[in-house]
This record gives C-alpha cells, sequence and structure tokens, in this order.
C-alpha cells in the first residue's frame, strides 16, 4: 500500500463549457497536457429580455464542469492554452478559473502532476494571451431544490452572471437520526455564482435572502476566492434583430472604463454600513474546504468514518475522470473511471487532524487512487441555534427565575 505523499505548488484549473464542446477539448487538453480532468454535469442559467417572457421557466443550457490538478509552473499557460481551445474570451462561451490548493497529497505514486521536458509544450501555434481577472469571487450555496429558482433570479437581479447549478448528495444531520433519514432526501443542488468582488457581498446577501440559509435545514453558503479568471456565461437570450447582447454592452464599458466600479450604485453611506456590517457578522472568518477525490466503490463505508470522527458534514459530487491513457485506443476517449468528490467546510484548525485521519483510514482499507487537497474558504453562512437571553431567566410554569439563582 502507497503512503500518501505531500507536493507543494498545485492549482485547481476549473473549466465550464458547453456540453458540445466536451470531447474536442478533452482530446485536445490530453493530446497536448498531462493533466487528469475530472468532469461532472452542470446546467447554466438563461433569462429572456421581453417582459412578457419573465413569466416563463428559466432555461437551462446542459453545461460540461471540468477541473484539473495542475502544477503552478504550467499554470498560466495551461489557461490560456483552455482559452484559445475553447474560445472563452467570446461572450457567452464559458468560464475559466483557479484556485491555489493550500495542500495537496495523493497515495497514487503514478500521477503526474507536471509537465516533463520530453512532453509536447503546448499548441504548435502562437496565440495573443488574453487578459484575466484577479478579482474573482466564487460563491457557493447549497441549498434545497425547491429553492433554487428563486436564488438563481435573485443572484441575476443583483448584478451576477448566469448560475452554475449541479447536484450533490449531502450527508451529515439525516445520517444521525435513524430510521426517520428517511423523511428527509439527500440530494441538494449546489449554486456557483463568479462575481467580481465589487459585487460579492450584494449576489451573496441575494442568495442567503431567496435561498432561505439562515432557516433550519437551509443549507450553507460560503465563498472560494479565485487567483485569477475569465467569465463569460450567458446569461440572457435576445432578439435576433438587436446588434448586441446586454453582456456584451456591459462589457464594452468595462473595457472604456476600465474597471468595474462603475457598476456599484449604491451610495458611500451604504457602502460604509455594508461594510460595517459584513465585519459584524464575521463575513471574512476564513475557513478550509477539506476535498476527498477516491474511487466511487469506497463512497459509503469512506461517508460513515467521516461522521463518525467528528466531522459535522459532506457533500459529495459524483464524477468521471479522463485520463491520458483513454485516447490511446484509436484516438478516441473512453470513460474507465468513477470517482467522487467528497468536500467538507472545516475550521482551519481542526483540517490537518481530520486529514491525517481519514489518510489513516485510507490506509488501513488498502484504498487506492485516493487524493486530498485543502482550498481557503471564507464568509460561511449557515444556521446556527439562537442562545436564549440570560438577563430573563427561565420560565417555570409562567414564573421567571433567574438561571444563576440556583439550589444546590
Amino acid at each position: 500500500m502507497e503512503n500518501f505523499i505531500e507536493k507543494s505548488g498545485i492549482s485547481l484549473v476549473s473549466l465550464i463549457i458547453p456540453q458540445a464542446r466536451m470531447h474536442y477539448c478533452m482530446a485536445q487538453v490530453l493530446e497536448q497536457w498531462p493533466y487528469e480532468a475530472i468532469q461532472f454535469d452542470c446546467r447554466g442559467t438563461m433569462t429572456r429580455e421581453h417582459w412578457f417572457q419573465k413569466f416563463l421557466p428559466i432555461m437551462n443550457p446542459e453545461c460540461e464542469y471540468l477541473q484539473f490538478l495542475v502544477s503552478d509552473e504550467d499554470l498560466s499557460e495551461f489557461v490560456q492554452f483552455c482559452i484559445k481551445v475553447n474560445d472563452l474570451h467570446l461572450p457567452g462561451a464559458g468560464a475559466i478559473f483557479t484556485t491555489r490548493c493550500l495542500n495537496y497529497s495523493t497515495n497514487a505514486a503514478e500521477k503526474c502532476l507536471k509537465r516533463e521536458d520530453d512532453s509536447k509544450h503546448g499548441p504548435e501555434h502562437s496565440y495573443s494571451p488574453v487578459r484575466l481577472k484577479n478579482n474573482l469571487y466564487g460563491i457557493f450555496a447549497l441549498i434545497q431544490s425547491g429553492r433554487t429558482d428563486s436564488a438563481i433570479k435573485a443572484a441575476m437581479q443583483a448584478g451576477s452572471h448566469g448560475p452554475i447549478v449541479y447536484f450533490v448528495e449531502g450527508r451529515g444531520t439525516r445520517d444521525r437520526v435513524g430510521w426517520l433519514k428517511i423523511t428527509k432526501k439527500p440530494y441538494e443542488e449546489v449554486v456557483m455564482v463568479l462575481v467580481e468582488d465589487i459585487d460579492r457581498a450584494r449576489v451573496k446577501d441575494a442568495l442567503v435572502s431567496a435561498g432561505r440559509v439562515n432557516s433550519l435545514g437551509g443549507g450553507i453558503v460560503f465563498e472560494i476566492p479565485m487567483e485569477y479568471g475569465l467569465a463569460n456565461l450567458p446569461t440572457s437570450i435576445i432578439n435576433k434583430s438587436r446588434l448586441a447582447s446586454n453582456e456584451q454592452i456591459i462589457a464594452a464599458v468595462d473595457q472604456l472604463m476600465g474597471s468595474t466600479d462603475w457598476r456599484d450604485t449604491r451610495s458611500l453611506e451604504s457602502l460604509m454600513e455594508k461594510s460595517h456590517d459584513s465585519t459584524g457578522r464575521n463575513e471574512m472568518e476564513v475557513s478550509t474546504a477539506l476535498c476527498a477525490l477516491i474511487p466511487r466503490k469506497y463512497t459509503e463505508d469512506f461517508l460513515e468514518h467521516v461522521l463518525s470522527i467528528g466531522i459535522p458534514g459532506a457533500n459529495v459530487i459524483y464524477t468521471k475522470l479522463f485520463t491520458g491513457e483513454d485516447n490511446k485506443n484509436e484516438k478516441q476517449l473512453h470513460i474507465r473511471h468513477e470517482l467522487v468528490l467528497i468536500r467538507m467546510v472545516l475550521p482551519p484548525e481542526k483540517c490537518s487532524g481530520y486529514r491525517s485521519q481519514l489518510q489513516g483510514f485510507c490506509s488501513e482499507q488498502e484504498y487506492t487512487n485516493a487524493s486530498f487537497f485543502e482550498l481557503e474558504v471564507r464568509g460561511v453562512v449557515h444556521y446556527r441555534l439562537k442562545l436564549k437571553d440570560q438577563g430573563k431567566g427561565l420560565l417555570y410554569r409562567g414564573v421567571s427565575s433567574n438561571a444563576g439563582d440556583t439550589v444546590a
């Protein structure tokens, strides 16, 4: 059994593209780069611009969510290559963003996380690099399925791109209530929104309010800061007679103004109040997302151990793995590996201990091809129990009594 080996200088690259471009993108990436791709299905969000069409259901075009663990030495060139292959510089083409891993470890000795000298060095033709933004945040809202549409509309009205939605299987509270867990479905939906820093607080408040996250069982909302990226997700369907869409006009104004500060229509007083409120609610409190990537056949036993060691909860994403070995048979892509991505949001001081226990469990059970990585998380919002006012004391048969006046 291989021991876990820690590697530094690793970043997580996330790529969102239309479903029709999936196979072409993977053929190009796997031919030029040695990195494996984790893929799961998702859907976008598009609205209609005519006023009478707002009463119709939101359109959800199918998308593909791809993730790569890439060495920082290749990060910039790899991102530019993905942008060129998928034409991500065009409005509505998709999105790409990078997140630095705080820690990465794996027991798969053969896994390649760095391009070797004899590997092909990117595309044969040269191209001009696309300017990327370094003020992006990914807001992830895990909410109940029935509240997804209202959360999506609220986020778009607050100024976000078209949100991305995908399914997860939640584990935690429902697994601790015995046979009563059959009354609560384990499936939830994740609404992922890419926003710039100036829109972050407004969009997040809209998701929390519309998704009713502050209610019991309402879910959780958290932010992941991005190193840099590019977001050109489609948001609306326009009339063919128009010359430009809203996102094209906004992008043009951003370029003319040199920044996105003009979008914020709030007054200076409201900005100051917002800043004060956010610090009061510990919005800048930093947490850690511990992510485990393991073969799907180990899922149930691994999740039982996750809950048994005291981790409050986890969400599971069923994924598929593409490697460079899959397209050597007649140059076609074959899906041979099914994995699960298990994500747990934890306090930073406890993350290292939990990771060590989970790695030890994998070694004891002889799990192969398991990997762990950590991402920085900020501004976690979820339901919290409200404490009673101690000054009012306790009530016994309608009579108030102070908590301190107890008889030994």
